[in-house]
């Protein structure tokens, strides 16, 4: 069996799936962190310790049924958590060091991330954005209930409300953006 020597098979398992699950999901959990916190360094922490509770769940035996669901919503929770203890701090590390904090911008700045702080903009509220990222990401109304703390059917309404909005602040003349806002707004939940 491949793995380190000594290892326990269960062990070496557990591992590949933490690795491959960190594969195929780790860019968008970044990528929503970094909107989350608009800081890099709190982005990457929250997808490293997202990923290391995750080992540390399943090596402890528990069954995580929606594994994407469940690392969006702790890397969530700990942007959160970071921005509470920052309220508390007076004195960061950064300005101990005399180092301007660099704010958080995605490598490539893609049109739907554009697009996205457009949102704000044409009246959606901070919880409809957020909706609309997680779906972006691929989450399903089950994955993005789970991490806003809602049921899927409230889900369902906020997507439904800010595709409304969209619709309303674009207008009917048909635009590319258009198209994109409303794939990513309402078209998408029927995929769900």
């Amino acid at each position: 069996m491949d793995g380190t020597p000594g290892s326990p098979p269960r062990a070496v398992g557990i591992e590949q799936e933490v690795s491959d699950l960190y594969e195929a999901e780790s860019g968008g959990v970044l990528r929503y962190a970094g909107s989350l916190a608009n800081n890099r360094e709190t982005a990457h922490d929250a997808v490293q310790e997202a990923f290391f509770r995750f080992f540390l769940c399943r090596s402890a035996g528990q069954e995580i049924r929606s594994p994407k669901g469940w690392l969006f919503r702790v890397a969530r929770n700990y942007v959160l958590d970071q921005k509470k203890a920052g309220a508390r701090n007076e004195i960061g590390v950064d300005s101990l060091l005399n180092l301007p904090s660099r704010p958080y911008r995605p490598e490539p700045m893609d049109q739907v991330t554009e697009l996205l702080r457009d949102l704000a903009q044409m009246g959606l509220s901070p919880r409809e954005i957020e909706a609309i990222r997680l779906r972006t990401e691929g989450l399903r109304y089950e994955e993005i209930a789970s991490v806003l703390g809602l049921q899927a059917g409230t889900v369902g309404a906020l997507l439904a409300r800010a595709h409304g909005k969209i619709r309303k602040a674009i207008g009917d003349g048909a635009s590319k953006d258009r198209i994109l806002v409303e794939e990513l707004a309402g078209a998408k939940r029927y995929a769900s």
